[in-house]
This record gives structure tokens, sequence and C-alpha cells, in this order.
């Protein structure tokens, strides 16, 4: 089997730890002769820090909800070598910016192109591990030529009600632009906007596809809704206990 674990909430205990326990559990599942995968809403560079001690049992990482895809370092120190990015039209990654900062000025931004990441006030206050890099005042200052995550947070609203509120904001930049844009939830309190087929269904049906893994052979677990598209792809999902009832 190939295993594709979520990490916040899932893999990860509350307080965002990797207990001696868990990776106990991984290193037998490995031993058994199956393959681990982490799924997350961190990009690898965040995720492999958190999880150091899989090194030399997880394979790979599906990060950024599926839209950097990466080996998992075998030594401790290594940086993850990547294999597949999911890129969408930086106009329409502005564009969404714009949009949602006009019709509320509460909104924040994180954005990562290939000229580099960018974040507003109140987003390192957001993740679960630290976040490089200086605020910005506004994240279009990154530039750029194609646009690989863009994030919004709201300082007064949840993520909950920004997923069902920020769809209907982005419609006009859609229909400008072209790019059919699509918000998920990113495992923090921030929401995530890309391209449709950005998700981490689509980014664990990648690997498979490129490991040459059947979809029956896949175990998908996780716990909220960014790890839905996984779960109902594998050929086994699975809902953590704590997973609000739509995902269960």
């Amino acid at each position: 089997f190939l295993i594709a674990v979520d990490l916040d909430g899932t893999l990860l205990d509350p307080h965002g730890s990797l207990t001696e326990r868990t990776v106990a559990a991984v290193e037998r599942v490995v031993a058994a002769g199956h393959r681990v995968v982490l799924a997350t809403g961190r990009p690898p560079d965040q995720a492999v820090p958190v999880t150091s001690a899989l090194s030399g049992t997880v394979t790979h990482i599906v990060g950024g909800n599926g839209s950097i895809i990466s080996t998992y370092p075998s030594r401790p120190g290594e940086a993850p070598e990547i294999l597949h990015l999911v890129g969408f039209d930086i106009d329409a990654a502005f564009d969404a910016v714009r949009a949602l900062r006009s019709s509320d000025p509460g909104f924040g931004f994180a954005l990562a192109t290939d000229a580099g990441f960018a974040h507003e006030t109140g987003f390192a206050d957001l993740m679960p591990a630290a976040v490089a890099d200086e605020v910005v005042g506004d994240v279009i200052a990154v530039g750029g030529t194609i646009a690989f995550k863009l994030l919004a947070y709201h300082s007064q609203r949840s993520v909950h009600d920004l997923l069902d509120s920020v769809p209907t904001l982005l419609e006009p930049v859609t229909s400008a632009s072209g790019e059919d844009l699509v918000v998920t939830h990113m495992g923090a309190d921030a929401v995530e906007i890309g391209p449709r087929g950005f998700d981490k269904g689509a980014g664990v049906r990648w690997l498979c596809d490129h490991l040459d893994v059947a979809q029956r052979d896949v175990i998908g677990i996780g716990d909220e809704r960014n790890d839905l598209s996984m779960i109902e792809w594998a050929g086994t999902g699975v809902a953590m206990a704590t997973a609000p009832a739509e995902i269960r």
C-alpha cells in the first residue's frame, strides 16, 4: 500500500508535534513493506523540520495542498527535491488579492511565486511552524510571472466563513481571467486559492502515477476539508474521529 497521511490534526498531535508512538507506528508500517507519504497544506520545506524524525521512512511529500510534490530527504539537513509544481496565472493571483482587499480591508495574504514568497501582517501567527522572511505591506510587491500558492485570511472571520464567502467574491476574477479559481482549506486559519484540480487528491494521484501505484492500493488519511479530495480518491479513505461531520 501507499499511505498518504495528512499532518496537522492527523499525524501530528494537538500541539503540532510528532510523538514517539507515531514515529514507531510509521516505522512498523514501512518495515511491513508499505510506503508512507505526507499530504499536507504546508510546502515541503515547512513540513520536513516538523517531521525530521521520519527521515528514512517517509519517501515523498505532497505539499501545498497538492501543488508541490517532492521527495522526502533521506538524511537530516538535506533539502526536498521538487518533482512537480502546479502554477497559475500571476495576474489572476494579483486580481484575486485586489478583489478581496477591496471587498473587505480585513483580509491579509501570503503569496508564493517564481520570484519568491511574501506574507502580510498576521500570517505568521496562523502558522504552526515558523515562517521565514519579513512582513510586507502588500504581497503583490513580490512580483513574478507565475503563482504557486495564494493564501487569504481575515482578522475577524473564521476560516469556515471564508470558505463560504470567498468563492462568490472571486467570481468576477474568474470570469475576467479565464482561470477557474477554487477555494480550499489549507489546514490553518487561512484559505488557499488556486486553479481547479489544485488539491491533495490531484497531488496524490500524480504521485501514484509517477510511482506506478494503483488507486486501489492507496490509503488516504485526513481530518479537514482540504483532505476530502484525497480521502474520496483513495482506494481506502480514512477520516479522523476529530474531523468535522461532513468529512466523516
